[in-house]
């Protein structure tokens, strides 16, 4: 991290006597909604159940507060992913920032929110220290909003601690209104140097949440991705379904 330098006696006698406690200082944390596909090609999010109050035994999102003066927020945020998923070479990507009012009851707290892209086969789940349990749950959709299932539970959207449910929210808002002119699906893949346009559509599918078209899906992929050389045909076929699938590789940027 890049020191600062003093550019004069007043100005270093000014930092030193300088009065931190004349303006609050706000915690900051940073929470990260971790997004898969399970082998249904079903949109799942990891969530963590919380060890320590406030919002004990409650749902929620990983996440921690950023060591001032040690860290980045974005080193945070790295470090809170490998924690929870043991994985730190991943898309991560900061999502948005909340600092309503009265958003956590212990103080006045920021939160930097990211989001993370991780293929199923690469997540090695543990709770942390703060947790008492972290699982992967399936996003569903009702009339009431966004629940969340795994086996036996079933979570709604305000049965989760703090404003979570707002910021997996934004997530997917933000997720679905980016795959079309950004490279996230990909992230998705179990393979990014082997996989069929049917594959990467199903991501495509889960994603927006409705079905496509596959020719007009497979007109776009080839235009925007094959003849741009953002993506490499294989000149290979795999047998899906009975029938051979032309295998594609991601080249990364």
């Amino acid at each position: 991290m890049k020191s600062y330098k003093c550019t004069s006696k007043e100005e270093k006698a000014f930092l030193e006597n300088y009065d931190v406690s004349k303006f609050e200082r706000p915690s900051v944390t940073t929470d990260i909604v971790i997004l898969t596909l399970d082998a249904s090609d079903e949109l799942n999010i990891l969530l963590i159940k919380r060890g320590e109050y406030p919002y004990k035994d409650r749902w929620a999102i990983p996440g921690g507060f950023l060591a001032a003066g040690k860290e980045s927020i974005d080193e945070a945020a790295a470090r809170e992913l490998k924690s929870e998923t043991n994985i730190d070479d991943v898309y991560l990507k900061q999502l948005y920032t909340f600092g309503n009012p009265g958003r956590d009851p212990r103080t006045t707290v920021i939160s930097v929110a990211y989001m993370a892209l991780v293929p199923k086969h690469m997540l090695d789940i543990k709770a942390g220290d703060d947790a008492e349990d972290a699982k992967l749950f399936t996003i569903k959709y009702d009339v009431d909003g966004i629940i969340f299932t795994n086996e036996n539970t079933v979570i709604n959207e305000k049965d989760l601690a703090f404003d979570h449910a707002e910021i997996i929210k934004m997530a997917i808002t933000r997720l679905r209104n980016r795959i079309d002119y950004e490279d996230d699906a990909f992230n998705l893949l179990r393979d990014k140097n082997e996989f069929t346009i049917s594959e990467l559509k199903r991501i495509y599918e889960t994603i927006k949440n409705r079905s496509l078209d596959l020719p007009n899906f497979r007109k776009t992929f080839l235009r925007d991705y094959v003849s741009t050389g953002r993506v490499i045909d294989l000149n290979k076929t795999e047998v899906s379904k009975g029938k051979p699938a032309r295998l594609y590789k991601y080249i990364e940027r």
